[in-house]
């Protein structure tokens, strides 16, 4: 990788060397001829400690980068953006009270870090531990099939594909 770069150019050859065998057909190797191949980082953020300081607040990717092995990255963000802006439109109805403006914005973005911050940071975890079976590396599981998808069939993503997320509107709501 290039400093500061997300992607780097590839040879064809080398994209190639990941399509060879028998199982694959000549028709996807046809297009993949069209390509211009390059190979995109991987980034994974674990355990950040807050997702906001003083007035700056952080939301998505620039909280919570995530290796994409769970394929839950932008509804992370999604979910940040709907939480944070709930709490941010009850601003106005605080506006009467004696605390600062500045000391109610901190409040919300509190409110909004103690109920993304537990979520984001598991699908973290659990992103990495995909990747650990995925590549055949998790102590568990080493490349045994047999153990990997039983784990990964029996509710691994409910908690993530279905959350209750006006629940976790109501609990920030509450917190603030």
């Amino acid at each position: 990788m290039l400093d500061g770069a997300v992607t780097e150019k590839v040879t064809y050859e080398a994209m190639m060397a990941d399509f060879e065998g028998s199982a694959i057909d000549d028709r996807f190797r046809r297009l993949l001829q069209l390509a211009k191949p390059i190979r995109w980082g991987l980034f994974h953020h674990l355990h950040t400690s807050t997702y906001y300081r003083d007035r700056v607040v952080l939301i998505g990717d620039s909280a919570h980068a995530s290796l994409p092995f769970q394929a839950a990255g932008a509804a992370q963000g999604l979910e940040d953006a709907l939480v944070l802006s709930s709490v941010l439109s009850e601003l106005p109805t605080t506006s009467q009270s004696s605390i600062s403006l500045n000391e109610r914005i901190c409040a919300a973005f509190d409110a909004y870090d103690s109920v993304r911050r537990p979520r984001a940071q598991k699908q973290l975890d659990r992103a990495a531990e995909m990747a650990e079976m995925i590549f055949f590396q998790n102590k568990e599981t080493g490349s045994d099939m047999s153990k990997i998808l039983p784990r990964l069939q029996n509710g691994w993503f409910d908690w993530l594909w279905f959350p209750d997320l006006q629940g976790d509107v109501r609990t920030a709501l509450s917190r603030f």
